[in-house]
């Protein structure tokens, strides 16, 4: 019974060893995709720290990745038009990749539409105060 307590002990000690580690590790590091993007008749889409969102929305996680298209984000959750509703994150589609115009520093990412895609580009940062270096 003694054996069975310090085993019971240590497999509760390793998995909070194991938890501490995952939740410790922070997100994963850039590939050079993060910013924010904007497009003037559907609002902005950001990449920071391993999260999409889109328009201030809920994040999710996504992946980056390069094929034969080129640079892509794929998003954990479809992101896209969300009918009657405008660009959206929908768990009830399939996840797309999201097109990079490159990769580091994109300029433009592509949200898909059936089979279209719309274009957000990148939000350009606010002017410097004046004296400011």
């Amino acid at each position: 019974m003694k054996r069975l307590a310090i085993l019971s002990g240590g497999v509760a000690t390793l998995a909070a060893a194991v938890g501490a580690f995952l939740l410790m590790r922070g997100p994963p590091p850039s590939l050079g995709e993060e910013g924010t993007f904007e497009n003037d008749c559907c609002g902005t889409v950001t990449l920071a720290h391993g999260h999409l969102s889109v328009n201030g929305s809920q994040a999710v996680r996504y992946d980056v990745g390069r094929d034969a298209d080129g640079p892509y984000v794929r998003p954990r959750t479809y992101v896209g038009v969300v009918e009657d509703e405008g660009f959206d994150i929908d768990g009830s589609q399939r996840a797309r990749k999201l097109r990079l115009d490159r990769l580091p520093g994109p300029q433009a990412i592509q949200l898909p539409m059936g089979t279209r895609a719309f274009v957000f580009r990148k939000k350009a940062l606010p002017p410097l105060p004046t004296g400011a270096k």
